[in-house]
């Protein structure tokens, strides 16, 4: 593309074009990225809860079987 700005005289125009089209390709590979780590982090951030509320919970069912036995 720069070859042909440079024989066209249209440098600038060549300069941009290939500056909307990464800019493009960085886009797209980022909204694709995304899309795929965010059932990764659904998950991860469920299993923290889980393990946060077996923390807060566990305790008192002990302490129901005590109290009943």
């Amino acid at each position: 593309m720069f070859r042909v700005g440079e024989e066209t005289g249209r440098v600038d125009e060549m300069v941009m074009e290939a500056g909307r089209f990464y800019e493009e390709e960085v886009d797209y590979d980022i909204s694709n990225l995304t899309s795929k780590i965010e059932p990764i982090l659904i998950v991860g951030i469920s299993v923290m809860v889980l393990i946060l509320a077996l923390g807060i919970f566990t305790p008192m069912w002990d302490m129901v079987n005590v109290v009943k036995g």
